[in-house]
């Protein structure tokens, strides 16, 4: 009986762990020198923002369905800070019903 017990709580454990994120490694500051152009304070902002949206996702990897992250890591191309706006827009769409589509107006 302890037995199975054990191998149980092992089974719902590795699978918890299996649907944990996997947070990608992007080149951060050879991302940041490329698009601030060579200004120092702008280079250091762009390490500072990058560096918080890393640590939000990092923090919160758990709780992130795989799926999206493959799915917003497709199109944000190399930053944190889009990524976790992505992550968190398509978060916030699961709460939403399918039919929440907007439309567009020249009204």
């Amino acid at each position: 009986m302890i037995i199975k017990t054990v191998l149980a709580l092992s089974t719902l454990a590795l699978s918890s762990l299996a649907m944990a994120a996997d947070i990608p490694r992007f080149e951060v500051e050879a991302i940041c020198k490329e698009i601030t152009g060579g200004s120092r304070d702008m280079f250091n902002f762009c390490i500072e923002q990058e560096q918080k949206s890393y640590n939000q996702l990092r923090d919160k990897a758990e709780s992130i369905d795989p799926r999206t992250v493959s799915y917003c890591t497709e199109g944000v191309g190399d930053s944190y800070e889009v990524l976790l706006f992505c992550i968190e827009d398509e978060s916030d769409d699961e709460n939403e019903p399918a039919n929440s589509l907007k439309s567009f107006s020249f009204d």
